[in-house]
């Protein structure tokens, strides 16, 4: 039985900006449940691929129907035409020019180039569509200074783009995290910050807080071709906020419902990704604290037509279905829940909504990303790593 947010504990979330639109919703769509079949059109990598894939972190769709993979573990960009021939790969490992390591995210910036985002030390990598170098830059916050940055993903804005990171202070044993979701021009100077959460940790007795960690980071956020910046910020309550490009917020969509408790599954796998986190900080870790909850949303995305897509772990899913997503139309209203039949593991493959309305699975993602990090999950034989693109619905 999903639990239902009280009356009370609602007029509370919605009463906290008063000065936007609130979009009051019914726990149920008025347009019930609707049910599509995806049809496959390509996949790439598995058994029978010349192409390997490492650990792919994005799927997103370029020019004249492109799709472009990113490859965290190979630190490249392998790019398709729109029926699935391979065209070039982008990038590669290194520190030189166009070259990057342990890149956490590519997207493009309105000059048209391509950016590969690395993760730590955070820059900000640019190629032109030939492959060439085409610069490269770091974030750089507003009248902030920071030792270190970790850049943990990027969208494609009208005037530059959208960044999420740390940004990392050090005072004796204690590191001072500030979590960010900016707005930056093409060379990656903040313009506009969204949200900003504050999280320190002791090195002495380092140990990580699953709760205290929790950001929108790239799941729970999202932008519209026009600028209007999508948040979740709230772990345990589903509420998106839109953000005009100024950062003023513009209305608050939901609906009354949380998450059930995690299985023995889910807790063991949210204590591994605490662990997998720890073990890039370069000390011993002393312990992790998990919830007994996944956050009530856990993906959206902004679709062409305007209406927001939002996974929940809620929402049960019907037999044949990958997910059952809610959809809200672009005014915040909830209008109906959308079941995605295709094959897949929900909870170990990764679902990738392109900005063209295509959807790539990417097979085996999450125990691609485990064995990246050193972390071992099971004895069984992880799927070879593949991606799945479906026609846009």
């Amino acid at each position: 039985m999903i639990a239902r947010v009280s009356a009370l504990a609602l007029l509370a979330l919605f009463a906290a900006d008063s000065v936007a639109g609130i979009i009051e919703n019914p726990a149920t769509p008025p347009g019930g449940q609707k049910t599509v079949t995806l049809t496959e059109t390509w996949r790439a990598g598995g058994d029978d691929d010349d192409v390997f894939f490492g650990s792919v972190q994005r799927v997103i769709s370029g020019a004249d129907g492109k799709v472009l993979v990113l490859d965290n573990q190979q630190a490249h960009v392998q790019v398709y035409s729109a029926d699935g021939q391979w065209l070039q790969t982008l990038g590669r490992e290194g520190e030189g020019p166009g070259e990057v390591r342990d890149p956490s995210d590519t997207f493009y910036v309105p000059d048209g180039r391509l950016v590969m985002a690395q993760e730590g030390p955070g820059k900000l990598v640019y190629l032109n569509s030939d492959g060439t170098p085409g610069g490269q830059t770091q974030y750089q916050p507003v009248g902030q200074s920071s030792a270190f940055v970790v850049l943990v993903g990027g969208r494609t804005a009208p005037s530059g783009m959208l960044l999420t990171g740390i940004r990392f202070n050090q005072s004796g044993p204690e590191a001072h995290q500030t979590f960010f979701l900016s707005g930056c021009d093409p060379e990656g100077a903040e313009e506009t910050v969204y949200l900003e959460k504050t999280y320190t940790v002791n090195y002495a007795d380092f140990r990580l807080d699953e709760a205290a960690m929790d950001f929108v980071w790239m799941g729970r956020m999202d932008i519209d071709p026009d600028g209007r910046v999508y948040v979740a910020p709230g772990r345990d309550i589903y509420a998106v906020k839109v953000h005009a490009p100024d950062g003023s917020l513009l209305r608050e969509f939901g609906r009354p419902v949380s998450a059930p408790k995690r299985t023995a599954e889910e807790t063991t796998i949210a204590t591994k990704v605490q662990e997998a986190i720890g073990a890039n900080y370069g000390v011993p870790l002393r312990g992790v604290t998990v919830e007994d909850k996944e956050p009530v949303i856990q993906a959206m995305w902004v679709r062409p037509n305007g209406e927001v897509w939002v996974r929940t772990p809620a929402n049960e899913r019907p037999e044949g279905a990958f997910a059952l997503l809610d959809v809200f139309d672009a005014d915040g209203r909830f209008t109906h829940q959308l079941a995605l039949e295709m094959p897949g593991d929900p909870g170990r493959d990764g679902l990738h909504l392109m900005a063209d309305g295509r959807i790539a699975v990417v097979i085996g993602g999450l125990d691609a990303w485990f064995s990246q990090q050193g972390v071992e999950m099971s004895s069984e034989d992880s799927p070879v790593l593949e991606v799945i693109c479906y026609e846009a619905i």
